[in-house]
């Protein structure tokens, strides 16, 4: 199995000039991935601000999805 890992993103719901900061395992971000891609969620990930393997230091730079 492979270690988890958090990104945190800048992101921002589709169409909103507003930004906000996600943080995403790696196992989560293929299937968020696949659901941005579907339309289900109306969001994009922007940029990575950071990567870490902390999931309590990755809640605290942003929302979990």
């Amino acid at each position: 199995m492979d270690k988890l890992t958090y990104t945190i993103w800048d992101a921002r719901v589709v169409g909103e000039v507003e930004t906000f900061r996600v943080a995403v395992s790696n196992i989560r971000e293929v299937s968020l991935r696949e659901e941005i891609a579907r339309g289900e969620r109306t969001l994009e990930l922007l940029r990575p601000v950071a990567v870490t393997d902390d999931r309590n230091a990755a809640r605290a730079m942003g929302f979990e999805l």
